[in-house]
C-alpha cells in the first residue's frame, strides 16, 4: 500500500469522581469469548515472494465497528451505565491478546523496524491494531484512552455507553519475514502455523473493555501491566474481542502478484474559480503509480488475478457516504478533502480518477465490510486489472516493472453548491489478488 496526496491553492470567492458508580447496562453482551468477539474481516490475505512484497508490506486492511458484531442488535444498544459525575473517570482500554502465541504474544515486526506487528496462525504474517479515535497502537500492555462519546440521560445524571460510542478500530495484515516460535513464551490452543487456508486458530487478536475504576461490582474493571499475564477483567466480562478467526473468517493464499513500490508522492491541482466549476469546467493534474509484478502474475479482477484500486481514507469515506457518493458495491465515486465541511475547506467538489490510456473515470475503493461470502470486487467496487495501460519500465530475474499513469481532475460534486476553500485529500494505493 503507498499513499497519494492532493492538494489545490484555495480558489476564489470537573474533577475525577471518588467513587465510580458505572455498571453494565440493560443490553449488555457477553462478545469476550472466542467465537462470540468481532471478526477483523481482513479478507483474502495473499503472501508472495520477498522480491514483491519486502517485509513491512500492508496486505489487507479493515475498518472495525463494533456494531458489526450481529450479537449487537443496534449501535445505540446501552453496554454501560455510569453517573455523570464519572464523565472524566471513563475509558477504553485496548491490548493484544497477549496470553496466547498467535492472539498478539510475539512482537514479530520490532527486529526488523515494524514495531507492534504481532504473529499470528498464519505463516508470514502478523496483525497490526489500531485505536482509530486516537491514534493509539494495540500493545501487550493495557492503554488507557479517555471516553468522550457518550449519550447523556433526559434528566442530566446518567452517562450512556452504547455499541457505537467505542472507537472504530484500523486491522492492518503486514508481511513478515518469519514464523512465530512455536517452542517457547505464551500458550497456544491452535496448533501449529499454517502457510494456507482458512484462519482456523479461534484466540482472538486483540481486546477492548470499558473501564471506570472503582466501578460497582467490577462492571467496568480496569486491566493494567502485561496481557500475557495480567487479565482479571476477561472474568468479569468486560472485554470485547476482535478476531481473525471470528465470521468473516480471514484466509490465506500463495499465489504470484504485483506490488505498488512508487506512486507520485503529492498531486498539485492549479487555482480555478467557482464560476468555472460551476460552468463544468475542472482543474487538472496527473500522476503516476510503479508497480513491481512477478513473471507469473496475471492481471484482471477475477478470482486469483491482481487488481489495482485507490482508497480514499476512512473519514472521507463516511464523509462521501453522507453526500451519497458511494455505490451498492462500496466503490466511492469522488475523493473528498480531510475535514471536508469544516471552516476554510471548500465544498462542492471532490476528485476524480482515470488511466490515463483510456480515459474512463474509476470508482475509488471504500471501507465496506467484508460479508460471510465475499468482499468488495470488480470495477464498481473500485478494482481494476493492475496492467491496464502499463508500461514496461525495467526488470530482472522473476520480476519486472510497470509504469501507470492517471489523470486527476477536481470536479463539481453532483447536487452540491460550491463553497470557496482548500482542497487537501489523500488516498491509498492497493495492488491485491482477487
Amino acid at each position: 500500500m503507498n499513499r497519494l496526496r492532493f492538494v489545490v491553492a484555495a480558489f476564489c470567492l470537573m474533577s475525577v469522581a471518588a467513587f465510580a458508580q458505572c455498571e453494565k447496562g440493560p443490553k449488555f453482551e457477553h462478545t469476550e469469548e472466542d467465537a462470540m468477539g468481532t471478526g477483523l474481516a481482513l479478507g483474502r490475505i495473499n503472501v508472495s515472494s520477498i522480491d514483491v512484497q519486502p517485509e513491512g508490506t500492508v496486505l489487507a486492511s479493515s475498518v472495525v465497528r463494533f456494531s458489526d458484531n450481529p450479537l449487537y442488535s443496534s449501535p445505540d444498544n446501552i453496554l454501560w451505565v455510569c453517573d455523570i459525575s464519572d464523565k472524566n473517570n471513563i475509558f477504553e482500554i485496548i491490548a493484544t491478546n497477549g496470553d496466547d502465541r498467535y492472539g498478539g504474544y510475539w512482537d514479530m515486526g520490532q527486529a526488523s523496524g515494524n514495531p507492534n506487528v504481532y504473529g499470528t496462525l498464519f505463516k508470514k504474517v502478523g496483525v497490526r491494531l489500531t485505536h482509530l479515535n486516537s491514534g493509539t497502537v494495540f500493545t501487550r500492555n493495557y492503554q488507557r484512552i479517555p471516553m468522550t462519546r457518550y449519550a447523556v440521560s433526559d434528566d442530566g445524571k446518567k452517562i450512556y455507553i452504547r455499541v457505537k460510542d467505542f472507537s472504530p478500530i484500523r486491522a492492518e495484515a503486514i508481511r513478515l519475514s518469519a514464523d512465530v516460535p512455536t517452542n517457547t513464551g505464551a500458550g497456544t490452543w491452535c496448533g501449529a502455523p499454517v502457510s494456507s487456508g482458512s484462519y482456523s486458530c479461534n484466540q482472538p487478536n486483540g481486546y477492548v473493555s470499558f473501564c471506570s475504576p472503582g466501578s460497582k461490582n467490577n462492571d467496568a474493571y480496569c486491566d493494567s501491566g502485561d496481557s500475557a499475564t495480567s487479565y482479571t477483567g476477561w472474568g468479569y466480562d468486560n472485554w470485547m474481542a476482535l478476531n481473525m478467526g471470528t465470521a468473516p473468517v480471514s484466509t490465506l493464499t500463495t499465489i504470484a502478484t504485483c506490488v505498488a513500490k512508487n506512486v507520485t508522492p503529492v498531486v498539485v491541482f492549479p487555482s480555478i474559480s467557482r464560476t468555472e466549476l460551476e460552468s463544468g469546467k475542472a482543474a487538472q493534474a496527473n500522476f503516476s503509480v510503479t508497480v513491481r509484478c512477478e513473471n507469473t502474475a496475471v492481471g484482471g479482477v477475477a478470482q486469483n488475478q491482481t487488481a489495482l484500486g485507490l482508497q480514499v481514507p476512512y473519514e472521507s469515506f463516511l464523509a462521501a457516504q453522507t453526500l451519497g457518493l458511494v455505490n451498492s458495491s462500496g466503490g466511492v465515486s469522488h475523493l473528498l478533502s480531510e475535514n471536508y465541511g469544516q471552516t476554510g475547506m471548500a465544498r462542492g467538489v471532490g476528485i476524480q480518477i482515470a488511466n490515463a490510456s483510456d480515459g474512463i473515470v474509476r470508482q475509488f475503493l471504500g471501507w465496506d465490510r467484508c460479508t460471510t461470502t465475499s468482499c468488495a470486487t470488480g470495477n464498481s467496487g473500485g478494482w481494476y486489472p493492475v496492467n491496464v495501460g502499463a508500461t514496461r519500465i525495467a526488470g530482472s530475474g522473476n520480476t519486472q516493472d510497470y509504469l501507470i499513469n492517471f489523470n486527476a481532475s477536481l470536479v463539481r460534486l453532483p447536487d452540491e453548491a460550491i463553497a470557496a476553500g482548500k482542497v487537501d485529500a489523500r488516498a491509498y494505493v492497493w495492488v491485491k489478488v482477487q
